[in-house]
């Protein structure tokens, strides 16, 4: 039933297009035929729908799909893709997905654990340019490095670095403190009390900048959360 109201939904919507085009063409008004771009940053599958906090900020070339939770003060950097068709992401307060980054789900975990195969994404958490992330668990103020990989199933601990272009294996436990690094990717040592500083002050930086951008590309007013304050 679902289905049969989206497809109707869609039919109108493309009825509705079809009609405004052609009022368009008797009026000698060439406006249609402006190249634009019709890309969706935010798109439900069916009755998966996002979810998203306030606060959030979704780069208008990200995609965001399916089901999706985004608590409080989340980046979603440009051509960074969640993809929640097959299981569900929830990426915690103030992380930050960078640039290109790749979040996706697969529908069960090949190791027979039993443990669901969503993603689960910690607070403060760090997750850099053209990392790639498979149905795995990632606590909270932890790094993951650049084009990073972590298989489905694995799991990494609190206050954690993957180092730039590791690759954690499928169902990988990494314990909370620790720094791996390597293909595939092995214990190295612990993270420093230097380290450890740096993850919210990153989390921090991010979620400033991520405001400036926010600022040019809002898609929605916000002015009714001023009013609730009073």
């Amino acid at each position: 039933m679902r289905r049969a109201s989206h497809l109707f939904g869609r039919a109108l919507r493309e009825t509705g297009q079809a009609v405004d085009r052609l009022g368009l063409t008797f009026a000698n008004n060439d406006m249609f035929k402006e190249t634009f771009s019709r890309h969706r940053s935010i798109m439900n599958l069916f009755d998966q729908r996002p979810v998203i906090a306030a606060g959030v900020f979704v780069a208008p070339n990200a995609s965001v799909v399916g089901d999706v939770l985004l608590l409080n003060d989340v980046s979603i950097w440009y051509g960074a893709v969640l993809r929640a068709d097959k299981s569900s992401i929830k990426i915690g307060t103030r992380t930050n997905v960078q640039d290109r980054a790749v979040i996706g789900t697969v529908a069960n975990l090949q190791s027979g654990s039993g443990f669901p195969a969503r993603v689960e994404v910690g607070d403060e958490v760090t997750i850099g340019h053209g990392a790639l992330l498979t149905s795995c668990t990632v606590g909270n103020r932890s790094l993951i490095g650049q084009g990073a990989v972590v298989q489905e199933g694995a799991e990494v601990g609190h206050n954690c670095i993957v180092a730039a272009g590791a690759v954690v294996l499928p169902g990988t436990l990494i314990a909370d403190n620790q720094l791996w690094a390597g293909n595939p990717a092995v214990f190295v040592r612990d993270v420093s009390e230097a380290e450890l500083a740096y993850f919210p002050k990153a989390a921090e930086a991010y979620e400033a900048i991520a405001k400036t951008h926010s600022d040019e590309f809002l898609p929605y007013g916000t002015a009714y959360q001023e009013a609730e304050k009073l």
